[in-house]
């Protein structure tokens, strides 16, 4: 039973009824405080992860769950009926190791029931157990992360905040088909690092394109099935609340605004976001953002437009583009129903590579390959799959 993982959520510690009024999240919210709540129509579960032994000079990240709860129970329901549940916190195990494997469990018990977890809480390397608990469902998977660093040091005198993507990496049974870096800084990054990342075929976004403009990041969500979020990655300004805060980051507004990209995902099953720490946290600020991050992903949620995959083709409009020196042609697909992008990979694979067929892009890659230039991610994925 899935109570052997999980426990209560301590209400009483950090809320009081009298903060609560009949439109905060609070009152729409099956919290498992004696019994665990019904999972009938429940559609996403919040679940606090109080580990931290793995973080890389952030020791007090293990104790930020519950000032994010307090936050996000306090903010206004939408027009939506909100199907979510408290799930509690999973039981820490004698060592890290231990407890990625109750995350991985936990991860299996909602993902079986077609539940979206939502993860907060705890050090990075807990996405080793996120990424887990997709192995029981025998499909390649696409993993995104928003951290200012790459996490793929390969030294033992580091803890696992700062390696576990070489764990992912080497997990075995393999089943990782893409890896993307987004808003990653360059100065925090060796050239080496970025360098391997490329020779595999991952995708890479940084910090710098984002500011540019919020909306390169939209496809690349839209390409992922499980999202990790390092605090670290959005500036100190906005969340001071972690050890290694820096000057520059992504802005509050800008990472919600990712956020509810993600949530409108039909990809996305999974949401990790880590390394809060509330000992650093001046006015509870990086609580207050967490909880908004919350709240706009599960706003995308509820604006899903269901139009991945393809099922019916009148539901789309279909462009085909003949690129000078190329032995395919381009198959762009537009959505009627929310207008985003996707353009198609001509193989016929594996039925665990499927879904890894129709890549997304913008208007903006169809318009380029007009000009005969074939977007980049196109070709990592052509590569991969052929």
């Amino acid at each position: 039973m899935i109570t052997k993982l999980l426990t209560p959520v301590r209400i009483s510690d950090f809320l009081q009824d009298w903060t609560i009024q009949p439109y905060h999240w609070a009152r729409h919210i099956r919290m498992y405080t004696n019994e665990f709540p019904d999972t009938n129509n429940c559609l996403i579960a919040l679940i606090g992860v109080n580990e931290s032994r793995g973080s890389m000079q952030n020791s007090g990240c293990n104790t930020g769950a519950d000032t994010v709860r307090r936050h996000l129970y306090q903010l206004a329901i939408s027009e939506y009926p909100l199907q979510m549940i408290d799930a509690g916190d999973v039981i820490i195990g004698e060592t890290p190791d231990e407890t990625y494997q109750n995350v991985k469990m936990v991860m299996e018990w909602f993902l079986g029931q077609q539940i979206l977890p939502i993860l907060i809480g705890g050090s990075q390397d807990i996405t080793i157990g996120q990424y887990a608990g997709y192995e029981f469902l025998g499909q390649a998977v696409n993993l995104m992360v928003i951290d200012e660093r790459v996490d793929l040091d390969d030294t033992e005198l580091l803890p696992p905040g700062r390696t576990w993507l070489q764990q992912i990496f080497r997990y075995d049974p393999k089943f990782l088909f893409n890896y993307s870096a987004i808003a990653y800084q360059t100065h925090f990054n060796s050239p080496e690092m970025l360098g391997a990342i490329d020779d595999l075929l991952f995708d890479t976004i940084r910090l710098g394109r984002l500011k540019e403009n919020i909306q390169f990041a939209e496809p690349e969500v839209r390409d992922a099935d499980i999202l990790s979020i390092d605090i670290g990655a959005i500036r100190g300004a906005d969340a001071p609340g972690i050890a290694h805060a820096t000057p520059n980051g992504l802005s509050g507004w800008e990472i919600c605004q990712i956020m509810r990209y993600a949530g409108m995902s039909d990809k996305i099953t999974s949401l990790g976001i880590y390394e809060y720490n509330p000992m650093f946290d001046n006015q509870e600020l990086t609580a207050k953002l967490v909880a908004q991050m919350i709240w706009y992903f599960v706003d995308g949620f509820y604006n899903r437009k269901s139009d991945y995959p393809i099922v019916s083709e009148k539901d789309f409009t279909k462009y085909i583009v003949n690129v000078a020196e190329s032995d395919y042609d381009l198959t762009f697909w537009k959505s009627m129903k929310s207008g985003r992008w996707w353009v198609e990979v001509p193989f016929i694979v594996q039925q665990r590579f499927e879904r890894h067929q129709l890549v997304p892009c913008s208007y903006e890659d169809y318009e380029n390959s007009l000009k005969n230039e074939v977007p980049e991610k196109w070709l990592r994925i052509f590569h991969k799959l052929s």
